[in-house]
């Protein structure tokens, strides 16, 4: 497959381009795996090679790759590389059902009280958690979150928000929206994709004392990634939700191969 040919694929209409080019992409290099290009046990190219042959950024060919793990295609092994684990995927594809309207209302339905504000440049590490690139300004506020007549916080969150549309912190106390429809209402800008990581943790001493929680107990991690129609990231969030507090529930349509 010529290079022309490859970023000829994996162009899509604006309005489909940020949920379809990854996809796209990792649908690709599926297709390279089962016909035997890359046989099991070998190594496929590295994310460098990937983008320069794509012509991708490099989150796309993360997030491409990052599906063919889910399916089981792919794994990664340290000081090694990227190989080969199968050549069909191990499951069939789920797509969840209306999760952002759960979100929507889970916002809606809590009160969010504002701790601290500032202006950050983002390090090496905030750029890993965030999927963002290292030096890059943003606004940051720390946040409680708590449900109606409850004076223990259900959540702590971290919401970090583009320079350009740092005015919206001010009006989380108050508003009653989630901070990302706060940014589609005063910037005009639409937010196409939101992409979530749910990891299990324990509170740190710290963390537990804001959240009038035991040192040690379990916890939910959220992180989540706002992306508008051009595929770039508006907004981000980190949240920690006491397990005691607070549970996801999730619906899934399986869909045929």
């Amino acid at each position: 497959m010529s290079p022309k040919l490859v970023n000829s694929a994996l162009e899509a209409p604006p309005a489909l381009r940020p949920s379809t080019r990854y996809s796209a992409l990792a649908r690709l290099l599926t297709s390279e795996i089962e016909s035997g290009r890359y046989k099991v046990g070998e190594k496929i190219p590295t994310e460098a090679e990937l983008q320069q042959r794509f012509d991708v950024s490099r989150y796309t060919v993360r997030e491409a790759l990052r599906e063919l793990k889910h399916q089981g295609l792919v794994l990664a092994r340290a000081g090694v590389g990227t190989l080969v684990r199968a050549r069909a995927p191990r499951t069939r594809f789920m797509q969840g059902v209306g999760t952002l309207q759960e979100l929507i209302q889970f916002a809606e339905a809590t009160r969010m009280c504002v701790l601290k504000c500032r202006e950050l440049i983002a390090d090496a590490a905030l750029a890993e958690r965030l999927g963002v690139k290292p030096g890059q300004q943003w606004h940051e506020a720390a946040v409680l979150r708590f449900l109606p007549n409850e004076s223990v916080p259900v959540a702590s969150m971290r919401i970090y928000v583009r320079p350009e549309h740092g005015d919206v912190l001010a009006r989380i106390d108050t508003a009653g929206q989630p901070v990302f429809s706060l940014i589609e209402r005063y910037h005009g800008v639409r937010i196409a994709e939101i992409r979530q990581q749910i990891v299990a943790v324990t509170l740190v001493p710290a963390e537990a004392r804001l959240l009038k929680a035991r040192a040690g107990a379990p916890a939910l991690e959220i992180g989540r990634q706002y992306f508008d129609a051009q595929d770039r990231i508006v907004m981000a969030s980190e949240g920690l939700y006491p397990s005691n507090r607070f549970s996801h529930n999730t619906k899934f349509r399986i869909q045929s191969a």
